[in-house]
Protein backbone atom coordinates (compact mmCIF):
# COMPACT_ATOMS: atom_id res chain seq x y z
CA UNK A 1 0.00 0.00 0.00
CA UNK A 2 1.06 3.74 -1.07
CA UNK A 3 0.59 6.35 1.96
CA UNK A 4 -0.35 9.68 0.13
CA UNK A 5 0.05 13.08 2.00
CA UNK A 6 -3.33 13.02 3.75
CA UNK A 7 -5.47 15.99 3.55
CA UNK A 8 -6.25 16.27 7.39
CA UNK A 9 -8.22 19.80 8.64
CA UNK A 10 -5.55 21.71 11.08
CA UNK A 11 -5.20 21.38 14.61
CA UNK A 12 -6.46 24.62 15.39
CA UNK A 13 -9.56 24.40 13.18
CA UNK A 14 -10.33 21.03 14.77
CA UNK A 15 -10.52 21.88 18.16
CA UNK A 16 -8.60 20.40 20.88
CA UNK A 17 -10.68 18.24 23.25
CA UNK A 18 -12.10 19.92 25.88
CA UNK A 19 -10.49 20.47 29.33
CA UNK A 20 -11.29 17.93 31.51
CA UNK A 21 -9.57 16.10 34.94
CA UNK A 22 -6.91 14.09 33.43
CA UNK A 23 -8.53 10.12 32.62
CA UNK A 24 -7.22 7.58 35.28
CA UNK A 25 -8.66 3.80 35.22
CA UNK A 26 -8.80 1.80 37.76
CA UNK A 27 -7.99 -1.29 38.29
CA UNK A 28 -11.89 -2.69 38.62
CA UNK A 29 -12.16 -1.18 35.07
CA UNK A 30 -9.88 -3.81 33.12
CA UNK A 31 -6.93 -6.29 33.76
CA UNK A 32 -3.65 -6.32 32.16
CA UNK A 33 -2.12 -8.77 33.18
CA UNK A 34 1.05 -9.68 35.22
CA UNK A 35 4.59 -7.70 34.89
CA UNK A 36 6.66 -10.89 35.88
CA UNK A 37 9.99 -10.61 37.42
CA UNK A 38 12.69 -7.68 36.31
CA UNK A 39 14.64 -8.07 32.87
CA UNK A 40 17.37 -9.88 32.99
CA UNK A 41 18.31 -7.84 29.96
CA UNK A 42 18.78 -3.68 29.78
CA UNK A 43 15.63 -1.83 28.16
CA UNK A 44 14.51 0.91 26.71
CA UNK A 45 10.99 1.73 25.75
CA UNK A 46 10.00 5.26 24.49
CA UNK A 47 6.41 5.97 23.64
CA UNK A 48 5.76 8.98 21.24
CA UNK A 49 2.45 10.21 21.30
CA UNK A 50 0.58 12.59 18.39
CA UNK A 51 -1.19 15.25 19.22
CA UNK A 52 -2.53 16.31 16.17
CA UNK A 53 -6.45 17.24 15.48
CA UNK A 54 -7.72 13.85 14.14
CA UNK A 55 -7.00 12.38 17.18
CA UNK A 56 -7.39 14.82 19.75
CA UNK A 57 -10.26 17.02 18.17
CA UNK A 58 -14.08 16.77 19.81
CA UNK A 59 -15.99 15.64 16.70
CA UNK A 60 -13.53 13.63 14.82
CA UNK A 61 -10.57 12.42 16.95
CA UNK A 62 -9.91 9.10 17.63
CA UNK A 63 -9.01 9.94 20.60
CA UNK A 64 -10.87 13.19 21.64
CA UNK A 65 -10.53 12.56 25.92
CA UNK A 66 -6.84 11.77 25.63
CA UNK A 67 -7.78 8.42 27.21
CA UNK A 68 -4.78 6.94 26.07
CA UNK A 69 -2.34 8.64 28.30
CA UNK A 70 -4.49 7.80 31.49
CA UNK A 71 -4.12 3.72 29.86
CA UNK A 72 -0.22 4.47 29.15
CA UNK A 73 0.27 5.43 32.86
CA UNK A 74 -1.32 2.67 33.93
CA UNK A 75 0.69 0.31 32.51
CA UNK A 76 3.61 1.69 33.63
CA UNK A 77 2.81 2.13 36.95
CA UNK A 78 1.88 -1.83 36.22
CA UNK A 79 5.44 -2.51 36.12
CA UNK A 80 6.55 0.19 38.62
CA UNK A 81 4.77 -1.30 41.15
CA UNK A 82 6.44 -4.43 40.74
CA UNK A 83 10.69 -5.05 41.51
CA UNK A 84 12.09 -3.51 38.82
CA UNK A 85 15.85 -3.35 37.25
CA UNK A 86 17.73 -0.23 37.31
CA UNK A 87 18.47 -1.07 33.59
CA UNK A 88 14.89 -0.76 32.74
CA UNK A 89 13.90 2.73 31.35
CA UNK A 90 10.84 4.11 30.13
CA UNK A 91 10.92 7.80 27.67
CA UNK A 92 8.16 9.97 26.48
CA UNK A 93 7.99 11.81 22.97
CA UNK A 94 5.33 13.95 20.99
CA UNK A 95 5.35 14.42 17.60
CA UNK A 96 6.16 18.00 18.02
CA UNK A 97 9.46 17.13 19.85
CA UNK A 98 10.70 18.73 21.37
CA UNK A 99 8.11 19.61 23.86
CA UNK A 100 8.13 20.74 27.34
CA UNK A 101 6.07 16.57 27.78
CA UNK A 102 9.34 15.16 26.93
CA UNK A 103 10.39 12.69 29.31
CA UNK A 104 14.29 11.64 28.46
CA UNK A 105 15.04 7.58 29.71
CA UNK A 106 13.79 6.87 33.06
CA UNK A 107 14.00 3.70 35.20
CA UNK A 108 10.27 2.27 35.46
CA UNK A 109 10.05 2.71 39.06
CA UNK A 110 7.55 4.06 41.46
CA UNK A 111 10.33 6.77 42.54
CA UNK A 112 10.27 7.86 38.59
CA UNK A 113 6.68 7.27 38.04
CA UNK A 114 5.90 11.26 39.21
CA UNK A 115 8.17 12.19 36.31
CA UNK A 116 6.71 9.94 33.94
CA UNK A 117 3.27 11.25 34.18
CA UNK A 118 4.52 14.53 33.48
CA UNK A 119 4.79 13.84 30.37
CA UNK A 120 1.87 11.76 29.40
CA UNK A 121 -0.88 14.65 28.45
CA UNK A 122 -0.71 16.63 25.60
CA UNK A 123 2.15 19.60 26.22
CA UNK A 124 1.13 22.91 26.52
CA UNK A 125 4.25 24.02 23.60
CA UNK A 126 3.25 21.56 21.28
CA UNK A 127 1.16 22.49 17.92
CA UNK A 128 -0.43 19.41 17.05
CA UNK A 129 2.06 18.45 14.16
CA UNK A 130 0.84 15.08 12.23
CA UNK A 131 4.65 14.80 11.78
CA UNK A 132 6.08 11.37 12.92
CA UNK A 133 10.01 12.15 11.70
CA UNK A 134 10.71 14.88 14.25
CA UNK A 135 10.03 13.04 17.31
CA UNK A 136 11.10 9.52 15.37
CA UNK A 137 14.81 10.87 14.71
CA UNK A 138 15.15 11.92 18.75
CA UNK A 139 13.99 8.05 19.15
CA UNK A 140 16.34 6.78 17.21
CA UNK A 141 18.82 9.49 19.18
CA UNK A 142 17.95 7.88 22.51
CA UNK A 143 18.02 4.32 21.43
CA UNK A 144 21.83 5.12 19.96
CA UNK A 145 22.89 6.73 23.38
CA UNK A 146 21.93 3.22 25.06
CA UNK A 147 23.42 0.71 22.69
CA UNK A 148 23.47 -1.48 25.72
CA UNK A 149 19.85 -1.37 25.95
CA UNK A 150 16.76 -3.55 24.02
CA UNK A 151 15.04 -0.74 22.53
CA UNK A 152 11.42 -0.74 21.45
CA UNK A 153 9.65 2.11 20.18
CA UNK A 154 5.86 2.37 20.83
CA UNK A 155 4.11 5.10 18.43
CA UNK A 156 0.17 5.77 19.42
CA UNK A 157 -0.91 7.82 16.43
CA UNK A 158 -3.98 7.54 13.46
CA UNK A 159 -0.99 7.46 11.18
CA UNK A 160 -2.71 9.81 8.61
CA UNK A 161 0.91 11.74 8.60
CA UNK A 162 1.38 14.81 7.05
CA UNK A 163 5.28 14.32 6.74
CA UNK A 164 6.07 15.24 2.99
CA UNK A 165 6.68 11.77 2.34
CA UNK A 166 4.17 9.38 4.28
CA UNK A 167 5.56 6.05 2.82
CA UNK A 168 8.91 6.82 3.46
CA UNK A 169 8.73 8.14 6.79
CA UNK A 170 7.22 4.56 7.73
CA UNK A 171 10.81 2.94 5.95
CA UNK A 172 12.45 5.17 8.65
CA UNK A 173 10.20 4.25 11.16
CA UNK A 174 10.93 0.48 10.23
CA UNK A 175 14.69 1.29 10.22
CA UNK A 176 14.63 2.13 14.07
CA UNK A 177 17.64 0.37 15.98
CA UNK A 178 15.32 -1.77 17.88
CA UNK A 179 11.41 -3.23 18.19
CA UNK A 180 8.60 -1.05 16.21
CA UNK A 181 5.03 -1.29 17.79
CA UNK A 182 2.50 0.44 16.21
CA UNK A 183 -0.31 1.31 18.25
CA UNK A 184 -2.79 2.10 15.09
CA UNK A 185 -5.73 4.68 16.82
CA UNK A 186 -9.07 4.61 15.04
CA UNK A 187 -8.33 2.18 12.16
CA UNK A 188 -8.33 4.79 8.88
CA UNK A 189 -4.51 3.37 8.27
CA UNK A 190 -4.68 -0.44 7.36
CA UNK A 191 -1.81 -3.39 9.13
CA UNK A 192 -0.60 -4.08 5.62
CA UNK A 193 0.70 0.20 5.54
CA UNK A 194 3.44 -1.13 7.73
CA UNK A 195 6.35 -3.41 7.20
CA UNK A 196 6.26 -7.34 8.61
CA UNK A 197 8.85 -5.84 11.18
CA UNK A 198 6.59 -4.08 13.07
CA UNK A 199 3.83 -5.14 15.46
CA UNK A 200 0.99 -3.51 14.59
CA UNK A 201 -2.30 -3.27 17.44
CA UNK A 202 -5.20 -1.27 15.38
CA UNK A 203 -6.99 0.47 18.32
CA UNK A 204 -10.79 1.42 17.21
CA UNK A 205 -12.31 4.49 18.97
CA UNK A 206 -15.08 2.08 20.26
CA UNK A 207 -13.02 -0.17 22.00
CA UNK A 208 -13.70 -1.16 25.72
CA UNK A 209 -11.15 0.75 27.88
CA UNK A 210 -8.02 -0.70 28.44
CA UNK A 211 -7.36 -1.38 24.83
CA UNK A 212 -4.16 0.96 24.47
CA UNK A 213 -2.99 -0.11 28.26
CA UNK A 214 -2.73 -3.46 27.17
CA UNK A 215 -0.93 -2.80 24.29
CA UNK A 216 1.36 -0.60 25.54
CA UNK A 217 2.08 -3.48 28.52
CA UNK A 218 3.14 -5.86 26.30
CA UNK A 219 5.78 -3.97 24.81
CA UNK A 220 6.77 -2.86 28.87
CA UNK A 221 7.17 -6.85 29.64
CA UNK A 222 8.51 -8.44 26.68
CA UNK A 223 11.44 -8.88 28.40
CA UNK A 224 10.63 -9.89 32.09
CA UNK A 225 10.37 -13.53 32.43
CA UNK A 226 6.80 -14.64 33.75
CA UNK A 227 5.17 -11.91 32.61
CA UNK A 228 2.02 -12.61 30.49
CA UNK A 229 -0.90 -9.90 29.11
CA UNK A 230 -4.70 -10.56 29.62
CA UNK A 231 -6.45 -10.94 26.05
CA UNK A 232 -9.60 -9.19 26.26
CA UNK A 233 -12.60 -10.74 24.32
CA UNK A 234 -14.04 -8.43 22.05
Amino acid sequence: MILLPSRMVPVSLLGRAPARTQYRPSSKEFRLGAAGRPSPVPTLLISIFDNSGSVVGPAVGSDPVSARYGEVEYAFAAVARKKVAPHELGAVLHFDSPTSGDVPPLTISNGNMERLRAGLQIPPDGAGSSCLLPSLRQAVALAEAHPKHEATVVVLSDFMLLDAHPSAALTELAEFPGAVHAVVLGGYVAEDAFAESITVTPIQRDDPPGAVARALFASLVTHRPGSYVHKEQR
